[in-house]
């Protein structure tokens, strides 16, 4: 394999970044990673005021977590898991 080969391959599978507006109708994260890195990641120190944010509302609001949870296919509209998850 040559270098132009892994350098098509690699930008092919790389992951998208966050649309506008989550499931849940909260805004994504306002950060986007930088141009010509398809990389966002969460332990990135900028977004630590963004993630603290999540989390606390998480924590707060019962609504919102299965709203997030159902977004993710994790959760049923009743709180149960989903069936790929073994609910």
């Amino acid at each position: 394999m040559t270098m132009t080969t892994a350098t098509k391959t690699a930008t092919k599978n790389r992951t998208k970044l966050p649309s506008s507006r989550t499931a849940a109708g909260l805004p994504s994260f306002a950060l986007q990673a930088s141009p010509g890195h398809g990389v966002l990641r969460l332990s990135d120190p900028a977004l630590k005021p963004d993630i603290a944010r999540l989390k606390e509302m998480l924590r707060s609001d019962p609504k919102f977590a299965l709203a997030t949870l159902q977004s993710a296919g994790i959760a049923t509209p009743t709180g149960k898991l989903s069936k790929r998850f073994k609910g």
